[in-house]
C-alpha cells in the first residue's frame, strides 16, 4: 500500500464510524440512492463516500437495488440501499 494511502486512512478512521452511520441514516430517511447524489447531499468527497459504500456493502449493511440512476456527468450509477435485514432492524428504530 503507498504511503500517502497509510496518511490519507490514518487521518479519516476516528471518523469512518460516523460517515458510515451518516450514509445509513440518509438512505434509511431518504431511500435508495446512488454514490453521486450522496456526495452532493452529505457533502462528502468521491474517495470518502465510495470507501464507506464498500465498507458498508462488505459489512452486510448495504447492497446494490438492481436499479440505476443517472451521476451529475450523466453516467449510469448503481443506487444503493439497505439491506433486507438492516431495513427491517432501521426501520423499528426510526
Amino acid at each position: 500500500m503507498q504511503q500517502t494511502s497509510i496518511e490519507a486512512y490514518e487521518s479519516v478512521k476516528k471518523y469512518i464510524p460516523v460517515i458510515q452511520n451518516i450514509i445509513l441514516t440518509h438512505i434509511g430517511f431518504a431511500g435508495p440512492d446512488t454514490c453521486d447524489h450522496m456526495e452532493q447531499v452529505l457533502d462528502l468527497s468521491h474517495q470518502t463516500c465510495s470507501a464507506s459504500i464498500r465498507a458498508l456493502v462488505k459489512k452486510g449493511l448495504l447492497e446494490d437495488s438492481g436499479k440505476k440512476g443517472i451521476t451529475r456527468s450523466g453516467r449510469k450509477a448503481i443506487i444503493w440501499k439497505l439491506t433486507e435485514i438492516n431495513d427491517e432492524t432501521s426501520s423499528a428504530i426510526l
